[in-house]
């Protein structure tokens, strides 16, 4: 069966094989545009993430005052503990903000990819004109 089509296939006259050949490209490039549509799905998910772990990382920060019940009690923090602990806490914020504007970038990029994709699928669809873009 498949040996039957491939023959039949090879009758057609080149504008049916020249339009095949725009098919096939139209089809690889509606699959690169969902595959972007993926990545940056991933990408959003993964900023989700991390802004959720820096927003806990500064709630912390403002747990970890110390309170005059700890002290009456007689156990004062050392002051090294202090400020080891807001050193600490501020490393990760610095490092989750950085995180964050490195995945905001990279979900920017893969925008304008997808953007350019679009763009090269209208191009080949013929009479479609400019085609309102798909959003994720």
């Amino acid at each position: 069966m498949i040996k039957l089509l491939l023959f039949c296939l090879l009758l057609l006259p080149l504008a049916v094989s020249a339009e095949a050949d725009n098919g096939k490209q139209i089809s690889e490039l509606e699959t690169a545009i969902t595959q972007q549509q993926q990545e940056q799905q991933i990408l959003f998910q993964q900023f989700q993430m991390l802004q959720e772990l820096r927003r806990n990382e500064i709630a912390q920060v403002e747990q970890t005052q110390p309170s005059g019940d700890s002290i009456i009690s007689g156990e004062a923090p050392k002051y090294e503990d202090i400020a080891r602990q807001r050193r600490e806490h501020a490393e990760k914020i610095h490092r989750y903000t950085k995180e964050l504007h490195e995945l905001y970038t990279r979900y920017q990029e893969a925008e304008n990819e997808r953007r350019a994709l679009i763009e090269q699928l209208n191009g080949l669809k013929p009479g479609k004109g400019a085609a309102p873009e798909q959003k994720k």
